[in-house]
């Protein structure tokens, strides 16, 4: 056999070889490569997929959330008829919440009489969160017309008001049904309710 034609069948040979050998494993097909599984879950355990959109909260909401939460910081302190105004050492009703209010650009007047005229009148079912609640006091029953207004707290929603009342009592949270210190006071002597924050 001659040297050329020895050296074209080793390298077919050779070819052949490496072909039979390239078909031994399971053929792939020519995949993507898969995506980075990303978890579902922060390392906090919160899903990010579900944060409140922030744009989507109305202007309203915001405004009560941050005077209901600044509110909240003052539990337990003392009331004083007639304390100073914009002073946070004591408050009376109408100086609690003149003064969370003021805090959010909103002015109130100087009492809950005057405070009681300010926004606009809403019907008990239809209060929100942020509203202003007005009540008359069982110990002057004949008062008629604004003389009925005694007192205001602030509609924290869920049946909630957010005031202060009563030396020894201060700023607290009460029901306005079934009220733990209270009963049924609240309810009872609810006139009616101003809406203050815009939106």
């Amino acid at each position: 056999m001659k040297p050329k034609r020895k050296l074209v069948i080793w390298i077919t040979m050779t070819v052949l070889m490496l072909s039979s050998m390239a078909g031994c494993g399971p053929r792939k097909s020519a995949q993507p490569a898969p995506e980075p599984r990303v978890h579902p879950y922060r390392v906090d355990g919160t899903q990010p997929h579900l944060t409140i959109n922030e744009a989507a909260v109305p202007r309203w909401r915001k405004t009560a959330d941050a005077i209901i939460s600044d509110g909240m910081k003052y539990m337990g302190t003392p009331y004083v008829y007639g304390a100073e105004r914009f002073n946070d050492k004591t408050f009376d009703c109408s100086s609690y919440v003149q003064y969370l209010y003021a805090k959010q650009g909103i002015k109130l007047g100087y009492n809950a009489r005057e405070q009681a005229v300010e926004g606009e009148e809403i019907p008990f079912m239809n209060m929100r969160r942020g509203d202003l609640m007005f009540f008359s006091d069982e110990d002057y029953p004949n008062e008629t017309g604004l003389n009925k207004v005694r007192h205001v707290g602030i509609y924290m929603g869920d049946g909630k008001i957010l005031h202060t009342y009563e030396p020894g009592i201060g700023v607290v949270i009460s029901n306005i049904h079934k009220d733990e210190k209270e009963g049924e006071y609240w309810y009872q002597n609810y006139l009616f309710a101003r809406r203050v924050i815009p939106g």
